[in-house]
């Protein structure tokens, strides 16, 4: 892959999920697989994510780190003393 995305094995150390589970809490169980549950997890912590046609949760770089690219502030222009306080 690209260095945009994170590998499928930087996925897996992110959530904490390597393999799939079989719930039992119904009466029938139901298996999750690896990347569902991935994907429940990102949800669940509110990472962005967008899943591929295998269904694999694909992770950017920048929703990790974070955004590089920072608003600039607006320059203020010169004002009178006496239009500021109305």
């Amino acid at each position: 892959m690209s260095e945009v995305f994170l590998t499928e094995a930087q996925v897996d150390e992110l959530t904490g999920i390597r393999r799939g589970h079989t719930l039992r809490l119904r009466t029938k169980p139901e298996k999750l697989s690896k990347y569902q549950r991935q994907v429940e997890f990102l949800r669940g912590e509110g990472f962005a994510f967008f899943t591929n046609a295998r269904g694999r949760p694909i992770v950017t770089r920048a929703a990790i780190e974070g955004s590089q690219k920072t608003a600039e502030k607006p320059v203020r222009r010169w004002l009178p003393e006496v239009l500021r306080a109305i």
